[in-house]
């Protein structure tokens, strides 16, 4: 992927990533580490139906993005951009890497949660298709907070819509 003039490399998330994750959470989350070491090592080495894909600028994880197979269902674990690489469509992209994947896979369709205050994420999502589908009260804990769930239909949408 190219990004104004850069090359950034997408590749499959590894333990020796980790690190890299918990320090981009902390830029993305105000310090705070929502996943810590022992949650991303057992989605990476425990659930084989798990895949993380990361990003890099040179040695800089600028991005990351989980998804779990369920059944017939990919559902968005977790995805994050480094601040100064927001708006720039990384998460766009990396979205629709995880909602091929997932048709793919034989997926009917994909899930995630949001913050229900999140309006920029949730913007992003109903753009890709994504709708509200129910509010998980207190879904955030430590910081007592709402998540809407928000689904996407894949029989909806053409495999074209996705890619472009």
């Amino acid at each position: 992927m190219r990004l104004n003039g850069q090359t950034l490399q997408v590749m499959k998330a590894s333990d020796e990533n980790i690190s890299d994750l918990l320090v981009l959470e902390q830029e993305v989350y105000s310090g705070r580490t929502p996943w810590n070491k022992f949650s991303f090592k057992n989605e990476l080495q425990k659930h084989t139906n798990s895949i993380y894909l990361v990003v890099y600028e040179g040695s800089t994880l600028v991005a990351f993005i989980g998804m779990r197979m369920q059944a017939q269902e990919g559902h968005i674990t977790n995805i994050a951009v480094k601040p100064a690489y927001q708006h720039q469509g990384i998460g766009t992209f990396l979205l629709k890497l995880m909602i091929d994947l997932a048709r793919k896979n034989n997926a009917v369709q994909m899930t995630l949660e949001v913050r229900t205050d999140n309006e920029q994420a949730k913007g992003v999502y109903k753009k890709l298709g994504f709708e509200p589908n129910f509010v998980r009260r207190n879904y955030y804990i430590s910081e007592h907070a709402d998540a809407l769930s928000m689904i996407l239909k894949l029989s909806d949408i053409k495999k074209k819509e996705i890619i472009k």
